[in-house]
């Protein structure tokens, strides 16, 4: 009843506009009545486009709403989920980083331990090249010592035999030689 008029005093204020103010109240009772009949009509074709348009209009918000919630749902078990997977990789990374600086260390003393080798085998090879260079010059400069001493000698034998009383003790003492061998 209460919609009834409200429609009334809507299509009573639609029918006093326009064209020329008749005041008179049979006039605004039919135009009321034909605003009501309009809308009367209205109703009665429209009430179940009217009505299922309002029934999908209110289905498609609930079911917006519900794919929401449900969205929002999942969303919150992916963020847990990647929160999960988040902690999981940070301990894999620090696990990783250990086992790196492990590793490292290792090969550090292994690479170490190995240098240490290698300069220990240089030095006695570097010893025995010495050892080696050492003993081909002492020979080499007993070699020159004897060869110089050997000139040197020669040159000395050959100032001395040019005295003849030197040259006369040698021939001297190289028959005494001879006879001894003969005897």
């Amino acid at each position: 009843m209460r919609h009834l008029a409200l429609l009334l005093i809507v299509g009573i204020s639609f029918g006093a506009e326009g064209g020329p103010i008749d005041h008179s109240f049979g006039a605004v009772l039919w135009k009321g009545l034909n605003i009501l009949a309009f809308l009367g009509i209205v109703y009665y074709f429209g009430r179940k486009p009217i009505s299922e348009a309002f029934n999908r209009f209110y289905s498609s918000i609930i079911q917006s709403l519900t794919d929401s919630e449900k969205e929002l749902l999942s969303a919150r078990e992916e963020l847990l989920k990647a929160k999960e997977e988040l902690e999981e990789a940070k301990r894999r990374a620090e696990e990783s980083v250990a086992f790196a600086k492990e590793t490292a260390e290792s090969e550090k003393k292994k690479i170490l331990r190995h240098a240490e080798e290698v300069a220990q085998r240089i030095r006695e090879k570097a010893r025995e090249s010495v050892e080696i260079e050492l003993n081909r010059a002492k020979k080499e400069l007993a070699l020159y010592g004897i060869q110089k001493a050997e000139e040197i000698a020669v040159e000395i034998l050959k100032q001395e035999f040019s005295k003849k009383e030197i040259q006369e003790k040698y021939i001297e003492a190289q028959l005494k030689v001879l006879e001894g061998k003969n005897a």
